[in-house]
């Protein structure tokens, strides 16, 4: 059974998210052999197909961890695809499970997610009259908004206009936007990764009510696990990490700014110099992104700061970098 719960931020408030893996066949790109460069999600769906009654069960199974309990929650769903894929939910499924969802007063946040060129004006729209009373979002992977960047780097095979074109379907509808940045695609120095994500939220504002900040990690399978392990990419230093979110919340302070910093001071996520210090710097980007309070990453000690700040001056590239 794939869920959680984590404290996270709920409709712009301190509360817990739980996260739920629903069990689909997974992205209709990664089967037809184009996934994405950084993502390996889709290889952890099942092997077997599950039926659309045993998907439902499994949601309400998922929500008995938080049934009963004072939120206030958020249930974010993911499928290692897309939400509103008709081959991997079909509309029937997705209702019921808004159904159950909407009768649920301590769920105050739904969040799903969808690739651009599936987000449909009739599917969204049903969804949010199901659940009007609720912080309802559909969250899209931009990843980025340089469309060169985009298909070098990511293979996403999207570009900024299919995301806006998305964007104003869900507001039409009667929905909100996550909007997905990943900070340091493959191919880009520190400096231009953190330049990269700060022109792309520039780009992204308007059409987006929230920002998740994906902070690069390595995953099995994937080019950026090869070029990892050749030491030809680094994954992004916490301290860029740190940069951004505190720019991104200054400069746009109406809009939410999350981020989960996954496998934060290990080899293959998000570090400084690999010391202790960096699961403290982990822990705080959480608690920043639970509360949205930007004191909890502001007064860090700067362990290893000089460092990062010559890489970013000089825009070395990872190839250059002795020290990992």
């Amino acid at each position: 059974m794939t869920y959680w719960t984590s404290e996270d931020n709920v409709a712009g408030k301190p509360g817990t998210a739980l996260f739920i893996i629903l069990p689909t066949i997974g992205c209709y790109r990664f089967r037809i052999g184009e996934a994405c460069y950084m993502c390996a999600y889709p290889t952890a769906a099942p092997k077997i197909k599950w039926s659309q009654e045993a998907i439902v069960d499994y949601v309400r199974e998922a929500l008995k961890k938080i049934e009963g309990k004072k939120g206030p929650f958020a249930v974010r769903m993911f499928t290692s695809g897309s939400f509103l894929d008709n081959g991997e939910l079909k509309p029937e499924t997705r209702r019921k499970i808004f159904e159950i969802l909407a009768k649920m007063d301590n769920v105050e946040e739904i969040v799903i997610e969808s690739r651009s060129e599936l987000v449909r004006y009739d599917a969204v729209k049903e969804l949010a009259e199901i659940v009007p009373d609720k912080h309802f979002e559909v969250a899209i992977g931009l990843e980025t908004a340089n469309d060169d960047i985009a298909e070098v780097s990511i293979n996403k095979g999207n570009t900024f206009a299919d995301f806006v074109k998305a964007a104003e379907i869900v507001h039409k509808a009667g929905a909100k936007v996550k909007t997905y940045l990943l900070l340091k695609p493959i191919f880009l120095s520190e400096r231009d990764g953190i330049r990269d994500a700060k022109e792309s939220i520039i780009k992204a504002e308007p059409y987006t009510d929230t920002f998740s900040i994906n902070i690069t990690d390595i995953q099995k399978g994937t080019l950026y696990e090869r070029l990892w392990e050749k030491k030809e990419y680094r994954p992004p230093w916490l301290w860029s990490a740190v940069e951004l979110l505190i720019w991104a919340k200054r400069k746009f302070p109406e809009k939410r700014i999350l981020s989960d910093p996954v496998g934060a001071g290990s080899p293959r996520g998000p570090h400084n110099c690999l010391t202790d210090y960096d699961r403290v710097i982990g822990k705080a980007i959480k608690k920043f992104s639970a509360t949205q309070d930007i004191s909890y990453i502001e007064n860090l000690k700067p362990e290893c700061r000089d460092r990062w700040s010559y890489i970013v001056e000089n825009g070395l590239l990872d190839w250059q970098l002795v020290t990992w």
